[in-house]
């Protein structure tokens, strides 16, 4: 399994954008990229202006598939402007250990 976590802090007016995006991609990625086995958006319920995105792909392929796509430079487009700042991104290549 291969999972991306990606925080972000998002400018406070832009925050219901930026979250609806992502609420719609959480439903589309997995639909439209295979190998996508999770994708999840989180907010801290303090401080509302960050922003976590979990992803839980396949394999690292997919996952990089998924990022060289056309869907992801638009999706790059649209929230990358409404960031305050640069996002902090982690890789992880893992197995489950629990149910």
């Amino acid at each position: 399994m291969f999972c991306v976590r990606v925080a972000v802090r998002v400018k406070p007016e832009a925050r219901e954008q930026f979250v609806a995006w992502l609420k719609r991609e959480e439903q589309e990625v997995p639909e439209r990229f295979a190998g996508c086995e999770r994708f999840a958006v989180f907010s801290d319920p303090v401080d509302r202006d960050s922003v976590l995105l979990y992803e839980e792909w396949a394999t690292r392929e997919a996952a990089e598939a998924y990022m060289r796509s056309e869907a992801f430079q638009a999706s790059g487009e649209v929230l990358f402007p409404l960031m305050d700042g640069a996002p902090d991104s982690a890789y992880y290549v893992a197995e489950r250990v629990g149910p």
